[in-house]
């Protein structure tokens, strides 16, 4: 399969730093909690993104990808994400909008949590990620993520198991319960008049 030997192909090309990186996303749980600050207004939303490996060459020679480029969703609203809410808001430089990726649960009333448990899951981590807004379609992003290497939760891939041989915006597990638990509380609690989804339920097997 076309798509599963393109993730192989990352595997290989990474680095050794690049990997100790990737073996310690659980990291990433630390960052969530750490930094989960609320605003509302515009924001980039990638947690069913889609997402490509970005290939770079160094002085030596040597092509390694350790980035992805995601599409995600531009959306008007609560999120949640680091950073205050001055340092969240779309920038305009030079004829382009940017802002960064940040987290809500506007999708977990049409989309079911896909669970890639194989250890060697390689995810774009876009939780506070940049992102340039696309002039022909504001409605749409494209942001740079870093890639993890772990097993992965995501809203992307429709359920598919299959899917998990390619890359999606995602979070460690743990991660990603506590950030569907932690942005349903606390917007309830923010924004009583706002209605917020649950948590996603787990896709059916």
């Amino acid at each position: 399969m076309i798509v599963r030997s393109i993730v192989v192909a990352i595997a290989l090309l990474l680095p050794a730093s690049a990997v100790a990186e990737l073996r310690n996303a659980a990291n990433t749980v630390a960052e969530i909690q750490n930094q989960a600050n609320f605003c509302e207004g515009t924001y980039a939303l990638c947690i069913k993104a889609p997402c490509t490996g970005i290939p770079t060459l160094d002085r030596l020679g040597n092509y390694t990808i350790d980035r992805a480029l995601c599409e995600c969703d531009v959306v008007q609203g609560v999120s949640m994400g680091p950073g205050s809410c001055e340092d969240r808001a779309l920038v305009k430089q030079q004829g382009r909008s940017y802002l960064i990726s940040t987290y809500s649960n506007r999708y977990n009333d049409t989309n079911r949590t896909l669970s890639c448990e194989n250890p060697q899951t390689i995810w774009a981590w876009c939780y506070g990620a940049p992102c340039v807004v696309d002039e022909k379609n504001p409605d749409r992003a494209s942001c740079t993520c870093p890639l993890m290497q772990s097993p992965a939760s995501t809203l992307g891939g429709n359920c598919r198991q299959d899917a998990c041989e390619g890359i999606w915006s995602a979070a460690v597990p743990q991660g990603d319960v506590f950030a569907n638990e932690h942005f349903y509380r606390t917007a309830q609690q923010k924004y009583p008049s706002l209605r917020v989804n649950p948590p996603a339920p787990a896709c059916l097997r």
